[in-house]
Protein backbone atom coordinates (compact mmCIF):
# COMPACT_ATOMS: atom_id res chain seq x y z
CA UNK A 1 0.00 0.00 0.00
CA UNK A 2 2.70 2.68 0.64
CA UNK A 3 4.35 1.56 -2.55
CA UNK A 4 1.26 2.32 -4.58
CA UNK A 5 0.99 5.55 -2.60
CA UNK A 6 4.37 6.99 -2.93
CA UNK A 7 4.39 5.62 -6.91
CA UNK A 8 1.06 7.81 -7.26
CA UNK A 9 2.47 10.92 -5.71
CA UNK A 10 5.73 10.10 -7.96
CA UNK A 11 3.13 10.56 -11.04
CA UNK A 12 1.39 13.23 -9.36
CA UNK A 13 4.46 15.13 -9.44
CA UNK A 14 5.87 14.11 -12.89
CA UNK A 15 2.06 15.29 -14.48
CA UNK A 16 2.61 18.39 -13.05
CA UNK A 17 6.00 18.83 -14.65
CA UNK A 18 4.86 17.73 -17.94
CA UNK A 19 1.49 19.78 -17.70
CA UNK A 20 3.57 23.07 -18.26
CA UNK A 21 5.60 21.37 -21.11
CA UNK A 22 2.30 19.78 -22.82
CA UNK A 23 0.48 23.56 -22.32
CA UNK A 24 3.20 25.78 -24.23
CA UNK A 25 2.09 24.90 -27.69
CA UNK A 26 -0.82 26.23 -27.39
CA UNK A 27 0.14 29.56 -25.08
CA UNK A 28 2.89 30.35 -27.99
CA UNK A 29 0.48 30.86 -30.75
CA UNK A 30 1.26 33.95 -32.31
CA UNK A 31 -0.35 35.48 -35.18
CA UNK A 32 2.07 35.96 -38.44
CA UNK A 33 3.48 39.85 -38.18
CA UNK A 34 2.13 41.59 -41.19
CA UNK A 35 5.09 43.23 -43.56
CA UNK A 36 5.28 47.08 -42.87
CA UNK A 37 4.44 49.59 -45.38
CA UNK A 38 7.35 52.03 -45.77
CA UNK A 39 7.13 55.23 -44.61
CA UNK A 40 5.96 57.66 -47.10
CA UNK A 41 8.03 60.48 -48.27
CA UNK A 42 6.07 63.18 -46.22
CA UNK A 43 6.77 60.90 -43.25
CA UNK A 44 10.14 60.50 -43.50
CA UNK A 45 10.83 64.09 -44.37
CA UNK A 46 9.16 65.13 -41.01
CA UNK A 47 10.87 62.84 -39.28
CA UNK A 48 14.16 64.41 -40.75
CA UNK A 49 13.40 67.83 -39.97
CA UNK A 50 12.31 66.94 -36.47
CA UNK A 51 15.78 65.00 -36.22
CA UNK A 52 17.32 67.85 -37.49
CA UNK A 53 16.16 70.26 -34.77
CA UNK A 54 16.91 67.97 -32.26
CA UNK A 55 20.70 67.33 -33.31
CA UNK A 56 21.34 70.31 -35.64
CA UNK A 57 19.50 73.09 -35.13
CA UNK A 58 21.70 75.94 -36.86
CA UNK A 59 20.80 73.42 -40.51
CA UNK A 60 16.94 72.97 -39.47
CA UNK A 61 16.41 77.10 -38.93
CA UNK A 62 18.48 77.71 -42.17
CA UNK A 63 16.69 75.35 -44.05
CA UNK A 64 13.24 76.73 -43.28
CA UNK A 65 14.67 80.34 -43.93
CA UNK A 66 15.59 78.56 -47.14
CA UNK A 67 12.12 76.99 -47.76
CA UNK A 68 10.72 80.68 -47.24
CA UNK A 69 13.17 82.29 -50.00
CA UNK A 70 12.26 79.56 -52.76
CA UNK A 71 8.47 80.01 -51.89
CA UNK A 72 8.84 84.08 -52.21
CA UNK A 73 10.83 84.03 -55.15
CA UNK A 74 9.55 80.41 -56.85
CA UNK A 75 13.01 79.26 -57.59
CA UNK A 76 15.67 77.35 -55.88
CA UNK A 77 17.88 78.35 -52.69
CA UNK A 78 20.58 76.87 -51.83
CA UNK A 79 21.66 76.64 -48.31
CA UNK A 80 25.44 76.48 -48.20
CA UNK A 81 28.33 76.24 -45.61
CA UNK A 82 29.76 79.07 -44.10
CA UNK A 83 33.71 78.53 -44.20
CA UNK A 84 35.91 80.74 -41.89
CA UNK A 85 39.18 81.62 -43.24
CA UNK A 86 41.77 78.98 -41.15
CA UNK A 87 39.24 76.41 -39.91
CA UNK A 88 40.18 72.82 -40.41
CA UNK A 89 37.12 71.39 -39.10
CA UNK A 90 33.68 72.04 -41.26
CA UNK A 91 32.17 74.35 -38.54
CA UNK A 92 27.91 74.29 -38.64
CA UNK A 93 27.65 77.70 -39.76
CA UNK A 94 25.09 77.79 -42.88
CA UNK A 95 23.48 80.65 -44.94
CA UNK A 96 20.92 80.77 -47.73
CA UNK A 97 21.66 81.73 -51.00
CA UNK A 98 19.87 81.84 -54.83
CA UNK A 99 23.53 81.40 -55.97
CA UNK A 100 24.62 77.68 -56.07
CA UNK A 101 27.76 77.56 -54.10
CA UNK A 102 30.93 74.70 -54.97
CA UNK A 103 32.06 72.65 -52.45
CA UNK A 104 30.30 75.13 -50.06
CA UNK A 105 26.86 73.99 -50.81
CA UNK A 106 25.13 71.51 -48.61
CA UNK A 107 21.34 71.40 -49.98
CA UNK A 108 19.30 72.94 -52.88
CA UNK A 109 15.47 73.85 -51.69
CA UNK A 110 12.46 74.37 -53.88
CA UNK A 111 9.31 74.82 -52.22
CA UNK A 112 7.24 74.67 -55.74
CA UNK A 113 8.33 71.19 -56.19
CA UNK A 114 8.95 70.35 -52.45
CA UNK A 115 12.24 68.83 -53.48
CA UNK A 116 15.49 69.16 -51.23
CA UNK A 117 18.80 68.82 -53.78
CA UNK A 118 21.36 67.22 -51.55
CA UNK A 119 25.30 68.38 -52.56
CA UNK A 120 27.62 68.38 -50.52
CA UNK A 121 25.61 67.01 -46.96
CA UNK A 122 28.50 65.96 -44.17
CA UNK A 123 27.55 63.23 -41.38
CA UNK A 124 28.49 66.76 -39.16
CA UNK A 125 25.23 68.37 -40.95
CA UNK A 126 23.04 65.60 -38.87
CA UNK A 127 20.95 62.32 -39.99
CA UNK A 128 20.56 61.76 -43.83
CA UNK A 129 17.38 61.21 -45.22
CA UNK A 130 18.00 57.46 -45.92
CA UNK A 131 18.98 57.20 -41.92
CA UNK A 132 15.85 58.25 -41.14
CA UNK A 133 13.66 56.17 -43.55
CA UNK A 134 15.71 53.67 -41.99
CA UNK A 135 15.14 54.83 -38.71
CA UNK A 136 11.48 54.49 -39.11
CA UNK A 137 11.21 51.28 -40.83
CA UNK A 138 12.93 50.12 -37.92
CA UNK A 139 10.75 51.56 -35.01
CA UNK A 140 7.55 50.54 -37.26
CA UNK A 141 9.14 46.73 -37.11
CA UNK A 142 9.63 46.92 -33.36
CA UNK A 143 6.01 48.53 -32.95
CA UNK A 144 4.08 45.55 -34.78
CA UNK A 145 6.51 43.35 -32.97
CA UNK A 146 5.64 44.60 -29.27
CA UNK A 147 1.63 44.69 -31.12
CA UNK A 148 1.90 41.23 -31.59
CA UNK A 149 3.74 39.84 -28.16
CA UNK A 150 0.36 41.98 -26.39
CA UNK A 151 3.74 43.99 -24.13
CA UNK A 152 3.82 47.78 -23.17
CA UNK A 153 -0.16 48.30 -23.51
CA UNK A 154 0.23 48.05 -27.15
CA UNK A 155 -3.02 45.99 -28.37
Amino acid sequence: MRVGLALGMHLRSYFILLLPVLLLPIGCVTQPVAPQDPPSDSQVLNAWFEDLDRENFELHDTLLKALFVSRQTGKVAFVRRLEPEGAEEPQRLYFVSLERGGSDNIVGVNHATREFLFDHFLPIDGPTLNQTRERLRYAARIYSLKKDLGIFGIR
